[in-house]
């Protein structure tokens, strides 16, 4: 069948995949399409969760963030506000059950409900060692932040949504969850275990109008990210050849990832852990 030439020229041409989008600018548009709807993050400080929460805000979120640092949580907040966006920053461990259930409570306190949850919060291996040379505190600490922070944010955030009889909740996964790493055995089980949880929260809840999801980065250019590359040695450059888009994707990019899966768009998406490696799982 001809083609027109031009057929893919033109303004109408799809996103260049080599050159994403800067983050978005201006002022939040309260008429977006998360326009009324509220959405919790957690570890909402830096890198995706921080993306996050911003891009959220342009699209009209009511955003209630946590994180450990509160300079960075109260910056973020003033920022938000600053272009116009609604967003509340609240201290919290994702490790501390009594933090998490005070977290949620307070969001629902102030908004009423939680539309929109992005578990977010998470840490990486302290060091990278071989299995046998890893200690049980730092895979604990690891396990306790990715996959008990996970565990206990929808625990506290499922009972709101049942009760509003709605809701989407989407979790921060990684490529380890799909596959096996050396040397961060601490990070790759955790990662496992939220991958788990995702799907086991999906067939709980689908019938009660919850949604529940989770998504895969790979190399995303975070302050985990650059941790990563000192620990190991490494440079950007080196990293990105493992990757068959041969760059290090930005933080937005996956903010927009966690927006598709929580917008009406994804409404047939239950129980997957979304691929968004820029192609490092499909070999």
């Amino acid at each position: 069948m001809a083609m027109a030439a031009g057929a893919f020229t033109g303004p109408a041409a799809m996103a260049d995949t080599q050159n994403p989008p800067a983050p978005s600018a201006g002022r939040a548009d309260r008429r977006g399409r998360f326009a009324g709807k509220v959405a919790l993050i957690t570890g909402a400080t830096s890198g995706i969760g921080q993306a996050t929460a911003y891009e959220m805000a342009r699209e009209g979120a009511k955003v209630f963030f946590c994180g450990r640092r509160e300079d960075l949580g109260q910056r973020h907040e003033r920022a938000i506000r600053e272009f116009g966006g609604e967003a509340t920053y609240m201290r919290a461990d994702v490790t501390k059950e009594d933090d998490v259930r005070a977290f949620v409570a307070e969001c629902v306190r102030r908004h009423g409900r939680i539309d929109i949850a992005l578990n977010n919060a998470g840490i990486e291996s302290p060091k990278a060692a071989r299995l046998h040379e890893q200690t049980m505190a730092d895979f604990e600490l690891v396990w306790r932040t990715n996959a008990g922070g996970v565990f206990l944010a929808m625990k506290y955030e499922l009972p709101h949504m049942l009760e509003q009889r709605a809701g989407v909740i989407v979790n921060t996964a990684s490529i380890s969850a799909e596959v096996g790493f050396a040397t961060i055995a601490p990070y790759n089980a955790s990662k496992h275990a939220v991958a788990s949880l995702t799907k086991v929260a999906a067939l709980e809840y689908a019938d009660r109008n919850i949604r529940v999801n989770a998504f895969a980065p790979g190399a995303v250019d975070t302050p985990m990210l650059r941790r990563a590359a000192e620990a190991f040695g490494t440079t950007y450059e080196e990293i990105a050849q493992d990757y068959p888009i041969k760059r290090i994707v930005q933080p937005q990019e996956m903010a927009r990832v966690v927006m598709w899966l929580a917008s009406d768009d994804a409404t047939a998406v239950v129980g997957t852990d979304l691929d968004a490696s820029g192609g490092f799982l499909s070999g």
